[in-house]
């Protein structure tokens, strides 16, 4: 028995040693973000950024690479599929390429109107793409955003990837679902895609941006978020504002922060973090009509509050009916944005809340018997009921305001 399990721990020793393909790092160029674009032929254009190895200099703070060499550079190839020109990038570079550590794919806005299934079929096929890429639309030139530089990274790749991934802030408005998240969002019924949407800021931008500081050095920041992409199928067929783009988060439950700011009953406003949110799409179907209800379920804490000067006292958080006339106005602030949200899903025809889908899983008899086939006729004209409930875990280190 003893000599069996040598035997058996030798081969595995012989198995697991040794590299797990023959690609060695050093013969290897890593692509840091990714960008699909359309051209006038209507050719696919792929535009990939890469760090530079040679500048790196491990721990050193942005703008410290040594004197004479960039951080990173773009290459840039078309051809007439996606694939083709991601693999009319390789002639250009010294090393074989590899997309396994891309941190955002970014696609321009000509070619999200026109469809981004290409795309898709691309990344979900691909072996090397992690699906937990953000994504994002681009509003301006892909190219131009890519090759800009961030004064808080050396690699635009980590800025643009930070600016879309909510664990780094508080407003949900910018959250990318990732790939597989979109993916997924494509293929369900009854449901709809909605994106992020970038801007490249122009010289007058940055230079506007930069005035109130004259003494200071720092440039101002090359993207700014611009709301949201709403998608019917593969196509985008509009933009939502920053307000309807976190309703819509908070209709499915994709948003755990977010900055309100609502009235307090005591004068002035009253600002608020939103630390969890908890949502559930319940469609009926009754004599042939569907109806559906959204009920959300809202927490919160107190982060301050205004026009506490001449002798006002601001809210007794103390007092059960401040606090209660506080939650109302908390949840009436969310079931606003989420009616915004609403309103752009009917004017575009575009289900990215999820109400279909609602339907397609929890009444499948109603869906085959015809909602299905007539869904996107029928969402305009939809009987939704939107509840909230909010409640407010903690006023902060204060429970008496500020005040003289």
């Amino acid at each position: 028995m003893r000599l069996i399990a040598a035997f058996a721990a030798i081969c595995l020793a012989l198995v697991s040693t040794g590299c797990w393909d023959r690609k060695e790092p050093d013969d290897m160029v890593y692509a840091v973000a990714l960008g699909f674009d359309i051209d006038d032929d209507g050719d696919y254009v792929a535009i990939a950024q890469f760090a530079n190895p040679v500048a790196a200099n491990g721990g050193a703070a942005p703008g410290s690479q040594p004197a004479g060499l960039a951080s990173f550079w773009t290459n840039c190839a078309k051809g007439r599929t996606p694939y083709d020109a991601l693999t009319d990038l390789s002639p250009g570079l010294s090393r074989e390429m590899t997309v396994s550590n891309i941190e955002v794919l970014l696609i321009s806005e000509r070619l999200a109107r026109r469809g981004i299934a290409p795309i898709m079929d691309l990344v979900a096929r691909d072996n090397e793409l992690r699906l937990t890429v953000s994504a994002a639309v681009v509003d301006g030139s892909l190219k131009s955003l890519l090759e800009s530089e961030f004064a808080e990274d050396p690699i635009p790749a980590l800025a643009i990837q930070r600016m879309l991934n909510p664990i780094h802030f508080i407003d949900p408005s910018a959250m990318s679902p990732g790939l597989l998240q979109s993916i997924v969002d494509m293929l369900r019924p009854g449901q709809d895609l909605l994106l992020p949407v970038l801007r490249l800021n122009t010289g007058s931008d940055l230079s506007s941006s930069s005035k109130s500081d004259a003494d200071s050095a720092s440039p101002g920041n090359p993207v700014s978020h611009m709301g949201s992409a709403a998608f019917r199928g593969d196509k985008m067929i509009g933009r939502l504002d920053g307000h309807e783009s976190r309703g819509a988060n908070f209709a499915r439950s994709r948003s755990q922060h977010a900055p309100v700011s609502v009235e307090s009953p005591a004068g002035g406003l009253v600002s608020v973090h939103v630390t969890h949110v908890a949502s559930r799409i319940a469609p009926r179907y009754t004599d042939g009509d569907v109806s559906i209800l959204i009920n959300a379920r809202v927490e919160g804490h107190v982060q301050g509050q205004t026009d506490l000067g001449q002798g006002r006292s601001g809210v007794n958080f103390a007092d059960p009916e401040s606090l209660q006339c506080l939650r109302a106005r908390l949840a009436q602030c969310v079931r606003e944005d989420i009616e915004h949200a609403l309103a752009k899903s009917r004017e575009y025809r575009s289900d990215f809340i999820g109400l279909g889908n609602a339907v397609y899983r929890r009444l499948p008899r109603a869906w085959r018997a015809g909602v299905g086939d007539h869904w996107y006729e029928l969402l305009p004209d939809v009987e939704v009921d939107i509840e909230v409930e909010a409640t407010l875990t903690s006023p902060g280190l204060l429970r008496e305001s500020l005040h003289y």
